[in-house]
């Protein structure tokens, strides 16, 4: 698995290393000094023609090693280093100036080498006297091929550009099937629960009072079915949400003073973001596990906003008789919010759940500085 691992890693460190490795190999073999005969040359003739054979041939690896060398970071400093600060660069000239001192240092740097070093060695190993034409160097030997090198680089970024895309675009649509599904089992898990609660209560209440409690559910079925199916949604709504949910859950309760519950908001409800029907699975859970008729039981809930977080805290009691059933429930409850979570806030979300001294206690931190990111990108 770690072999696997690291390979997949490295996949494409490996790819380019392993092209490199096999255009040195096919250069230096094919450019290996040839083997003349004595029948087609003779003596000084025969020495003369080796010589310049392997001349030719270390010429050419020399050509490889040195000049290619230039070329060679000129294109992964552009691909691995300039291009990728396209989308963060507030202007072009932040991408075209690295590029053209890049471009300079490698250019400049090939010419000096190929005139100081390149020169000299042709001009000692020629019998004749070598001419070097500096314009032409510059031109076919030197500008075009970086011209070629940049349009590699670029079309080898865009390309990789377009293959992150697509696998992105595949990733949200897997991510959008799963939170429709996650968002399906969570639902009508809660409307069901309400509606045997609203059964009991039109045979143990009276009209009135059934009459309000479907105004209620009415409002939570309209939220919940309609106006949730949607990324991001005002944070004053979701608080709406989970009022309604409670003065709902209350009026199974009412006259109890036994059974205490709370709701205090405190922050920047209208400027604010989140992802629909996530808080109110905390309050759901806590309202089905923390309640008992027989004893006291509370429920607290603390929403506040930061100007860059969300800190959501629950609170409940767990009655005696049934701990180790209720936590266990809560805890396959929860899994499904965990998902939610991973999918909507990955890397920006921190969620803490304790049971201590017979009290259940979630708390959500949820990252909003990012949140307003994605939600720009999204518009």
């Amino acid at each position: 698995m770690n072999k696997l691992s690291f390979l997949n890693k490295h996949r494409e460190l490996l790819l380019h290393l392993t092209f490199w490795i096999v255009v040195v190999a096919v250069v230096i073999l094919q450019n290996q000094p040839s083997t003349f005969s004595g029948d087609e040359f003779s003596g000084e003739e025969l020495e003369e023609m080796r010589l310049m054979e392997t001349y030719a041939s270390h010429e050419a690896i020399w050509n490889l090693v040195f000049l290619a060398f230039f070329k060679i970071v000129f294109f992964y400093v552009t691909v691995f280093l300039i291009f990728p600060r396209y989308k963060e660069a507030d202007s072009k000239w932040k991408i075209i100036l690295p590029l053209l001192v890049c471009f300079g240092w490698c250019f400049t740097a090939e010419v000096l080498i190929f005139y100081l070093v390149e020169y000299d060695i042709l001009r000692l190993n020629t019998n004749d006297e070598y001419s070097f034409n500096l314009q032409y160097e510059i031109i076919n030997n030197g500008l075009l091929p970086f011209v070629a090198v940049f349009i590699l680089a670029f079309g080898y970024w865009a390309s990789k550009q377009w293959l992150r895309q697509k696998e992105g675009l595949e990733k949200l649509d897997v991510t959008v099937a799963e939170l429709a599904l996650l968002k399906n089992q969570v639902n009508p898990h809660f409307l069901f629960n309400t509606l045997n609660n609203l059964f009991s209560m039109a045979i143990e209440k009276n009209a009135d009072e059934l009459a309000q409690s479907i105004a209620q559910l009415t409002h939570l079925m309209r939220y919940s079915i309609y106006e949730s199916n949607t990324p991001f949604i005002e944070l004053y709504r979701e608080v709406e949400y989970i009022e309604n949910y409670i003065k709902l859950q209350k009026l199974r309760f009412t006259g109890d003073e036994s059974i205490t519950i709370k709701f205090e908001v405190d922050g920047d409800l209208q400027h604010v973001r989140i992802s629909p029907m996530l808080l109110i699975n905390f309050v759901e859970n806590a309202f089905k596990h923390g309640i008992s008729l027989k004893q006291e039981s509370f429920i607290l809930i603390e929403l506040r906003t930061t100007e860059n977080n969300l800190y959501f805290t629950v609170e409940n009691s767990i009655y005696r008789q049934n701990t180790t059933s209720s936590v266990k429930h809560a805890g396959f409850g929860l899994e499904h919010v965990k998902k939610l979570l991973q999918l909507q806030y990955p890397d920006r979300h921190m969620l803490t759940i304790t049971e201590q001294d017979n009290v259940y206690k979630s708390e959500l931190r949820l990252d909003l500085q990012k949140t307003k990111v994605e939600i720009t990108a999204l518009q």
